[in-house]
Protein backbone atom coordinates (compact mmCIF):
# COMPACT_ATOMS: atom_id res chain seq x y z
CA UNK A 1 0.00 0.00 0.00
CA UNK A 2 1.23 3.47 -1.13
CA UNK A 3 1.87 6.25 1.52
CA UNK A 4 -0.87 8.32 -0.12
CA UNK A 5 -2.77 5.75 0.33
CA UNK A 6 -2.18 4.48 4.17
CA UNK A 7 -2.96 8.07 4.93
CA UNK A 8 -6.54 8.13 3.44
CA UNK A 9 -6.82 5.21 4.78
CA UNK A 10 -6.15 6.88 8.44
CA UNK A 11 -7.81 9.80 7.67
CA UNK A 12 -11.26 8.07 6.50
CA UNK A 13 -10.89 5.88 9.41
CA UNK A 14 -10.58 8.82 11.93
CA UNK A 15 -13.40 11.07 9.92
CA UNK A 16 -15.91 7.65 10.33
CA UNK A 17 -14.54 7.29 14.17
CA UNK A 18 -15.87 11.03 14.63
CA UNK A 19 -19.03 10.32 12.85
CA UNK A 20 -20.02 6.86 14.91
CA UNK A 21 -19.39 9.37 18.30
CA UNK A 22 -21.58 12.59 16.74
CA UNK A 23 -24.79 10.34 15.87
CA UNK A 24 -25.48 10.13 19.63
CA UNK A 25 -25.29 13.75 20.36
CA UNK A 26 -27.52 16.15 19.18
CA UNK A 27 -27.23 20.46 19.14
CA UNK A 28 -28.68 21.39 22.08
CA UNK A 29 -31.98 23.65 21.70
CA UNK A 30 -30.49 26.57 23.12
CA UNK A 31 -26.88 25.63 22.04
CA UNK A 32 -23.60 24.41 24.15
CA UNK A 33 -22.54 27.98 25.29
CA UNK A 34 -25.87 28.36 27.33
CA UNK A 35 -26.34 24.25 28.04
CA UNK A 36 -22.69 24.00 29.38
CA UNK A 37 -22.96 27.31 31.52
CA UNK A 38 -26.20 25.95 32.65
CA UNK A 39 -24.49 22.06 33.04
CA UNK A 40 -21.17 23.74 35.35
CA UNK A 41 -23.66 26.25 37.10
CA UNK A 42 -21.82 29.18 35.66
CA UNK A 43 -23.57 32.97 35.24
CA UNK A 44 -23.03 35.27 32.11
CA UNK A 45 -21.51 37.72 34.51
CA UNK A 46 -19.12 35.19 35.82
CA UNK A 47 -18.12 33.75 32.68
CA UNK A 48 -17.80 37.97 30.63
CA UNK A 49 -15.47 38.36 34.15
CA UNK A 50 -13.24 35.41 33.08
CA UNK A 51 -12.82 36.36 29.28
CA UNK A 52 -12.56 40.55 29.85
CA UNK A 53 -15.82 41.30 28.33
CA UNK A 54 -19.37 42.53 29.09
CA UNK A 55 -21.99 40.53 29.91
CA UNK A 56 -24.23 41.87 27.12
CA UNK A 57 -21.05 40.05 24.87
CA UNK A 58 -21.44 36.80 26.22
CA UNK A 59 -25.42 37.50 25.36
CA UNK A 60 -24.42 38.04 22.07
CA UNK A 61 -22.12 35.19 21.82
CA UNK A 62 -25.25 32.81 22.87
CA UNK A 63 -27.20 34.42 20.06
CA UNK A 64 -24.82 34.12 17.29
CA UNK A 65 -24.34 30.80 18.07
CA UNK A 66 -27.99 29.53 17.78
CA UNK A 67 -27.88 31.34 14.72
CA UNK A 68 -24.86 29.36 13.55
CA UNK A 69 -22.50 32.53 13.22
CA UNK A 70 -20.13 32.17 16.00
CA UNK A 71 -16.46 31.95 15.17
CA UNK A 72 -14.54 28.32 15.79
CA UNK A 73 -12.13 30.95 17.77
CA UNK A 74 -14.36 32.56 19.90
CA UNK A 75 -16.43 29.66 20.74
CA UNK A 76 -13.25 27.71 21.69
CA UNK A 77 -12.38 31.13 23.40
CA UNK A 78 -15.74 30.48 25.70
CA UNK A 79 -15.38 26.87 25.73
CA UNK A 80 -12.12 27.44 27.84
CA UNK A 81 -12.90 30.35 30.32
CA UNK A 82 -15.80 27.56 31.22
CA UNK A 83 -13.50 24.49 31.95
CA UNK A 84 -14.49 23.30 28.73
CA UNK A 85 -12.61 22.37 25.20
CA UNK A 86 -14.12 23.07 21.90
CA UNK A 87 -14.24 19.68 20.11
CA UNK A 88 -15.73 19.62 16.32
CA UNK A 89 -15.80 17.06 13.57
CA UNK A 90 -16.44 17.16 9.60
CA UNK A 91 -18.26 14.12 9.38
CA UNK A 92 -20.77 12.25 6.10
CA UNK A 93 -24.39 13.34 6.46
CA UNK A 94 -25.37 9.28 6.90
CA UNK A 95 -22.80 6.18 6.29
CA UNK A 96 -19.06 6.55 5.88
CA UNK A 97 -16.47 7.93 3.65
CA UNK A 98 -15.95 5.29 2.28
CA UNK A 99 -19.87 5.57 0.85
CA UNK A 100 -19.19 9.33 -0.26
CA UNK A 101 -16.29 8.25 -2.28
CA UNK A 102 -17.85 5.12 -3.93
CA UNK A 103 -20.80 7.05 -4.54
CA UNK A 104 -18.98 9.34 -6.52
CA UNK A 105 -16.81 7.22 -8.25
CA UNK A 106 -19.83 5.55 -9.44
CA UNK A 107 -21.08 8.83 -10.82
CA UNK A 108 -17.58 9.58 -12.46
CA UNK A 109 -17.99 6.33 -14.09
CA UNK A 110 -21.19 6.55 -15.55
CA UNK A 111 -20.08 9.90 -17.55
CA UNK A 112 -17.62 7.81 -18.90
CA UNK A 113 -19.87 4.86 -19.83
CA UNK A 114 -22.60 7.37 -21.24
CA UNK A 115 -20.28 9.08 -23.09
CA UNK A 116 -18.26 5.85 -24.57
CA UNK A 117 -21.44 4.29 -25.16
CA UNK A 118 -22.48 7.36 -27.34
CA UNK A 119 -19.28 7.34 -29.49
CA UNK A 120 -20.06 3.47 -29.83
CA UNK A 121 -23.50 3.94 -30.67
CA UNK A 122 -22.63 6.03 -33.82
CA UNK A 123 -20.53 4.04 -34.87
CA UNK A 124 -22.80 0.72 -34.30
CA UNK A 125 -20.48 -1.42 -32.17
CA UNK A 126 -22.88 -1.82 -29.17
CA UNK A 127 -23.50 -5.45 -29.66
CA UNK A 128 -22.85 -7.66 -26.98
CA UNK A 129 -22.46 -5.21 -24.39
CA UNK A 130 -22.49 -5.93 -20.41
CA UNK A 131 -25.28 -3.99 -18.64
CA UNK A 132 -24.35 -0.56 -18.38
CA UNK A 133 -24.90 -0.90 -14.58
CA UNK A 134 -22.19 -3.63 -14.30
CA UNK A 135 -19.56 -1.70 -16.45
CA UNK A 136 -20.19 1.46 -13.92
CA UNK A 137 -19.47 -0.72 -10.85
CA UNK A 138 -16.40 -2.77 -12.23
CA UNK A 139 -15.04 1.21 -13.33
CA UNK A 140 -16.18 2.45 -10.09
CA UNK A 141 -13.98 -0.33 -8.45
CA UNK A 142 -11.27 0.14 -10.58
CA UNK A 143 -11.27 4.01 -9.76
CA UNK A 144 -11.10 3.48 -6.02
CA UNK A 145 -8.36 0.75 -6.35
CA UNK A 146 -6.24 2.88 -7.98
CA UNK A 147 -6.36 5.93 -5.67
CA UNK A 148 -7.61 8.08 -8.30
CA UNK A 149 -8.97 11.51 -7.47
CA UNK A 150 -9.98 13.09 -10.66
CA UNK A 151 -13.36 11.94 -10.25
CA UNK A 152 -14.02 15.07 -8.17
CA UNK A 153 -13.90 17.12 -11.05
Amino acid sequence: MSVSRAKQRQAQDRVNQAANLVRSIAKPFGGWIATFQEAIGMNAPALAERLGISRNNIYAAIQTEQAGTISVNQLEKIAEAMGGRLVYAIVPREGSVEEIVLAQARSKARRIIQRTRAHMALEEQTEGLRSEAEMVEELAADIIREGRRDFWQ
